[in-house]
């Protein structure tokens, strides 16, 4: 028997997975898309993924993922790179990006089984959406009855409902899969509350490229950065939800304070300029830096002493996870799933109120209380253990497989 037949025989006994996401722009389930793909076995499982739009940095590292077929809706004919810049051609293509998102949630609101009957062709066992709303939306209008359908909560659904017309479309949607996975407690809680489902949910936490993290955050940092006293870190979207503005302001009042440190922000978004004219305006270029979009985040944040998550809205941090790999002492507004990686306040890390007091009040205690930081320190080392890739692909495959 030949090699190609072989082949053919192997490939009809294995599952054939549809993964459907938004884009792959810089973010946090993207990354753990990222992860899954690259760990998925690929002996068992046949896997497609599906963007909405073909854009963001992470489409060439899809491509490097041997196995893994990747496929789009939408072609902007903008690629977007890592040295992207901010000239006239580039905002105009993004523009073209945003036109093309209308385009498509019209279609979606309206006629989702027609865009879904167009654009897929292919039988597949498993379909899972990969993000809340828009995605879900798509995979619930599969016009393939004989797929199991997986729908993904990444975050708090009340603050994902635009695509829907009202809350009883929202409802029915997600009853039209078979599995739903939370990746946090509370996403699960409030995802619940809203819709009413409670059968077939899991919790499922995200899977961390632990050792890739941990090598890379070796890398030596060229730049010469801002590093007067303590080093507090932080990664994300420089957008409303992850909280920069108010970081920004607890960062000025402390200096004011006479409490020195440096502020890295890594990322990019939406609220550059804003946050950007804030440092300016109150003369914190000694003490801020602004670093923009990093490949490699961990250097930077392996080289501070402590990690923030300033969040509005988040369903399970992956910045906050990695930051638990690396060891960090870290401080988050409480969000959903947060609890699920720190443990209790003051155990593995502090959890504060989701407002501006009370991260300040949590930031500036850590940053003059290095008793309080040691002890943070040593109890995040047995954290981190809980969150190897292997032990969470086990389980999220277990979860595919029922």
């Amino acid at each position: 028997m030949h090699y190609e037949e072989i082949q053919i025989i192997l490939e009809e006994d294995m599952k054939k997975i549809l993964f459907v996401i938004h884009t792959l722009q810089v973010g946090g389930a993207e990354k753990v898309l990222l992860n899954i793909l690259r760990n998925i076995n690929k002996t068992k499982y046949d896997v497609t993924l599906l963007a909405i739009v073909n854009d963001g940095v992470y489409i060439d590292e899809v491509k490097k993922i041997n196995g893994i077929k990747y496929k789009y809706i939408f072609n902007p004919f903008c690629k977007q790179t890592q040295s992207s810049k901010k000239t006239k051609t580039y905002i105009i293509k993004r523009k073209i990006v945003y036109q093309i998102w209308k385009i498509y949630i019209f279609l979606l609101k309206h006629f989702p089984k027609m865009l879904y009957r167009k654009n897929i062709k292919e039988k597949y066992d498993i379909e899972i959406a990969f993000f809340e709303g828009k995605v879900c939306k798509f995979v619930a209008n599969s016009t393939n009855k004989d797929s199991k359908k997986i729908a993904w909560i990444h975050t708090d659904i009340n603050n994902q409902n635009k695509i829907f017309r009202n809350i009883e479309e929202e409802k029915n949607c997600y009853k039209e899969f078979n599995k739903i996975i939370c990746v946090s407690e509370e996403v699960k809680n409030r995802f619940i509350s809203k819709t009413g489902i409670t059968k077939n949910i899991y919790v499922q936490i995200n899977p961390i490229q632990s050792d890739e993290i941990l090598n890379r955050a070796e890398e030596k940092i060229e730049e010469n950065l801002n590093e007067n006293g303590l080093i507090v870190s932080t990664v994300g979207r420089l957008v409303k939800e992850k909280g920069y503005d108010r970081l920004l302001q607890i960062h000025n009042k402390l200096i004011q304070e006479g409490i020195i440190h440096s502020l890295w922000i890594i990322g990019d978004g939406i609220e550059k300029k804003n946050l950007e004219s804030y440092v300016k305006k109150n003369h914190l270029e000694n003490t801020v830096n602004l670093l923009g979009y990093k490949d490699n985040p961990y250097k930077y944040v392996k080289k501070s002493d402590i990690f923030v998550c300033s969040s509005r809205v988040e369903g399970l941090s992956s910045a906050v996870l990695e930051a638990t790999i690396l060891e960090k002492v870290i401080i988050s507004t409480e969000c959903p799933g947060v609890k699920e990686i720190l443990g209790e306040s003051g155990q593995a890390g502090m959890v504060v109120e989701n407002n501006d007091t009370a991260l300040y009040e949590g930031l500036k205690d850590l940053l003059t209380n290095s008793a309080k930081r040691k002890k943070i320190e040593n109890n995040i080392k047995s954290r981190s253990k809980l969150f190897e890739i292997e032990n969470v692909m086990k389980q999220i495959e277990e979860i595919i497989e029922e």
